[in-house]
């Protein structure tokens, strides 16, 4: 899962491991990828407009398709009370301004993380959180985005567990999967009130449990009435019931951060597609065949030795070459299976500040070489992994 809050705030001052250099961008743009496949950036670098004004030349030099930016006047939706439209005016202006020549496929962040006084139930919060979605979705329009990255991570309050709520003795799991539908609902008709057609990007969507689809109904419900989770697929419901016929949403497969089999984002891209319509209401079904898609995740700090305590992660027993390639089999096979875009994370690096890892960028551009000249792999990785396991 993404970092808290407070993240933001810590990127001034974040020491940067040893295994970062100061990498300037190839000289040679990345190939661009074939029609359908796309290529984004996301992390704790993720950069506001001010900065993509001052440095866009710099980072469309980068292998991306697009990036995910966010607003310094406020990215989250769910504060429960209205953002002020009058901190968003500058940077409005700016993004009409910008002149995006590599990066086209750039997402608006906007956070669904409400306080610790939230209640799914409160008329008056859920106001302001549609006025913010609408604000926030308006003046993103300025830079002909081509939609929202809506990041429903809980950083303050579980608002996904039902255990948490705060009328949990007065209302049942079943009022609670009601009321949540409904807000889904009136979410999407905000976000496309301002950006009609909205593509909706999420780091991860009702195949978080595809376990659940074959069990019955009954079961379901007390299975998810126990999970941190629980609410989310009834809010998703509640989107996709909604949405108008051009939006679309990305399942962005958060899971395949960890993934070391090219099988892995084969089984991912089946449950998106296939197992998780068993959660879906069977009169939804068939929109959800249209209009949700499968994505896939790439995590640099997972295959570059970056997360803490290192000694604990297969990345810190092998050579910077061993995890160029490792990182290299996971580009190539999330953007073989993706039906369109794979996001790629990170933490303890900056991809604008050239702080990278040794080899990262030419992990990503191999595996886009490939990809666009619809050539293999040409390496397994499994005996990498097995000869690292073993050190």
């Amino acid at each position: 899962m993404r970092s808290s809050a407070r993240t933001f705030a810590l990127l001034a001052g974040l020491g940067l491991l040893s295994t970062i250099a100061r990498a300037e961008p190839a000289d040679h743009p990345a190939p661009h990828l074939p029609l359908g496949k796309k290529l984004i950036e996301y992390g704790w670098d993720v950069p506001t407009v001010a900065q993509m004004h001052d440095r866009l030349a710099a980072m469309e030099k980068r292998p991306f398709d697009g990036v995910i930016f966010r607003f310094s006047g406020g990215h989250n939706a769910f504060v429960t009370r209205p953002l002020e439209p009058a901190g968003f005016t500058e940077e409005e202006r700016i993004l009409r301004e910008l002149n995006f020549a590599r990066f086209t496929s750039n997402f608006v962040l906007i956070w669904g993380s409400p306080p610790a006084d939230f209640d799914w139930f409160d008329d008056t919060q859920w106001a302001a959180i549609e006025g913010n979605a609408k604000l926030l979705a308006g003046v993103a329009q300025a830079g002909r985005v081509q939609g929202i990255c809506f990041d429903p991570e809980p950083y303050d309050f579980s608002l996904w567990d039902y255990a948490k709520q705060p009328q949990t003795k007065m209302r049942t799991f079943a009022d609670y999967r009601a009321k949540v539908r409904e807000r889904g609902a009136q979410l999407m008709r905000a976000f496309e009130k301002s950006m009609p057609g909205a593509t909706i990007l999420t780091f991860f969507h009702l195949s978080l449990y595809d376990r659940f689809a074959t069990l019955p109904e009954r079961e379901r419900a007390e299975r998810l009435a126990r999970e941190a989770w629980g609410l989310m697929p009834d809010f998703f419901i509640g989107m996709l019931d909604s949405a108008s016929p051009k939006a679309r949403f990305i399942d962005g497969n958060e899971n395949a951060y960890y993934y070391t089999s090219r099988e892995q984002y084969f089984r991912a891209y089946h449950a998106i597609h296939e197992r998780a319509r068993g959660l879906v209401p069977p009169e939804l079904r068939e929109k959800y065949e249209r209009q949700v898609q499968a994505g896939q995740a790439l995590y640099v700090d997972q295959n570059f030795a970056l997360r803490e305590p290192v000694k604990d992660y297969l990345s810190s027993r092998m050579t910077p070459e061993e995890r160029t390639r490792w990182f290299e089999h996971n580009t190539y096979w999330a953007l073989y299976t993706t039906d369109e875009y794979v996001w790629c994370y990170s933490e303890k690096m900056n991809w604008w500040k050239d702080q990278t890892p040794p080899g990262l960028e030419q992990a990503i551009v191999n595996a886009r070489q490939k990809i666009a000249e619809g050539t293999p792999l040409g390496f397994d990785i499994e005996p990498v992994l097995e000869a690292a396991g073993k050190r």
